[in-house]
């Protein structure tokens, strides 16, 4: 389901029951500039915030980046070249993995083949923001490299 054109939504872990239930899916792939981003809410997958479960996951959907959540900890890792954003929670909702939770989000501006990643978060009632900036490029043999 498509709230918006530009607003993309996966189920999670406490959508409601019935028939409302099947209202978003499980995943979903979207292409912005020349990337391919997979979302995933992230109860599906064990263990929960896993690298290497989130990189079978990259891999099955063939995206280049990953959003995904459940842990409400925000982070932007770079796995066997690819990359794995957690938004974290923006309203620093509690998390039984995580009980101290900082309230944060997640920005992607992406103009071809670079993306700016912005994290933002407030720490002591302060915002602070972060940035982590990447290319996708071609290797000689075809291969796909986000760097």
């Amino acid at each position: 389901a498509r709230l918006a054109p530009n607003v993309h939504v996966v189920a999670g872990d406490m959508e409601f029951t019935g028939p409302q239930s099947a209202a978003f899916p499980e995943t979903t792939v979207v292409t912005v500039g020349e990337f391919r981003i997979g979302v995933i809410h992230g109860h599906q997958l064990t263990p929960w915030g896993d690298h290497m479960a989130l990189g079978m996951m990259r891999r099955k959907l063939g995206c280049d980046i990953l959003i995904s959540g459940h842990t409400h900890k925000n982070e932007v890792v770079e796995q066997e070249g690819f990359f794995h954003i957690n938004p974290g929670s923006i309203t620093g909702a509690y998390s039984a993995t995580n009980p101290g939770v900082t309230p944060s989000f997640v920005l992607l501006a992406v103009q071809g083949s670079k993306v700016v990643c912005y994290v933002y978060e407030l720490v002591n009632g302060e915002v602070d923001v972060s940035k982590t900036e990447f290319s996708k490029t071609l290797a000689e043999d075809g291969e796909v490299l986000l760097r």
